[in-house]
């Protein structure tokens, strides 16, 4: 991200690990290959908090004063996300918005309560944010590239393949 210039990006979406102390596989393509990343912090989440605040930092710097970032986390983190990285950063009095997303189907162990909510975190930058953002519902999820033609914005979707904590 450091060759992006500043406040060029007009929205990011931002889904980062969970926290959730998982180790996660997949099989993937036809061929079956098996992928897995581990979502483990051996400092726990002071360390974990440590390493999104970084990136978020940057993500602050490219996006423009009117633009917009969507941060996914779950339950693991999120007060810690919105206390610790959002509001230091992009300044309590500027959080917009918590979208929460029910997903259909939830994976877990099923002697306990299955969480299957998601949230989406999305603090503006400045007051003329607040008043140019556009009001987005979401009954499904949509691909960025379609929104990112749709609204001829210059988007920074942010992924987390092959990351090193």
């Amino acid at each position: 991200m450091q060759s992006i210039p500043d406040k060029s990006v007009d929205l990011i979406y931002l889904d980062p690990p969970f926290f959730s102390n998982r180790i996660y596989e997949v099989i993937w393509g036809d061929d079956g290959e098996k992928r897995s990343f581990e979502d483990r912090f051996a400092g726990g989440i002071d360390h974990y908090i440590s390493w999104l605040k970084i990136r978020v930092r940057q993500m602050h710097r490219i996006l423009k004063d009117t633009g917009s970032i969507f941060l996914h986390c779950d339950w693991h983190a999120n007060a810690e996300i919105k206390v610790d990285i959002l509001n230091k950063i992009f300044g309590r009095n500027n959080f917009r918005n918590e979208i929460i997303w029910k997903r259909k189907n939830s994976v877990g162990q099923s002697n306990k309560n299955q969480v299957n909510l998601d949230i989406i975190l999305t603090p503006f930058i400045s007051i003329q944010n607040q008043k140019t953002m556009c009001s987005i519902q979401f009954s499904r999820i949509v691909n960025l590239n379609i929104l990112n033609s749709f609204l001829s914005i210059k988007t920074l979707m942010v992924e987390f393949t092959g990351w090193q904590h």
